[in-house]
């Protein structure tokens, strides 16, 4: 499976933003690698904390600028972030106790919440914020 690969088409054009999504990718590609190569329980399970903390800061900052600027669509935004946290820490869970091996699921799961969110959700409130020359 192919990891997200960062494009231009997947900025909104706020650098602090865009390099928190890129460092993103980045951690999903090291799950993916750790993933095919067999990688044990504990360097997978590294990754995947790493992940769920840093998407939650990366969450934070979103919601913030959201927050700063008065977006009118910071609850739904804020409830997608929730659900995607809720997710993967379900996935995590899971895996920590032996219930679920990690697989493409997670992956794919990662990588179709990712591009749909960022080409999506993300993109709404960069225009909010171009628009209202708040970047």
């Amino acid at each position: 499976m192919a990891t997200v690969q960062w494009s231009d088409t997947l900025s909104v054009n706020i650098p602090e933003i865009d390099l928190q999504h890129r460092q993103l990718i980045n951690l999903m590609a090291e799950l993916e690698k750790a993933l095919e190569t067999g990688a044990d329980k504990e360097i997978i399970g590294r990754v995947i904390r790493e992940l769920n903390t840093y998407v939650r800061e990366h969450f934070s900052e979103e919601e913030r600028w959201m927050t700063r600027y008065e977006f009118p669509g910071l609850k739904g935004h804020a409830a997608q972030h929730e659900k995607f946290v809720e997710t993967l820490l379900h996935f995590e869970l899971d895996y920590l106790a032996d219930r679920k091996e990690l697989s493409a699921e997670l992956l794919a799961f990662l990588m179709s919440w990712f591009t749909e969110h960022i080409l999506g959700f993300d993109q709404h409130y960069a225009h909010f914020f171009l628009e209202k020359g708040y970047v």
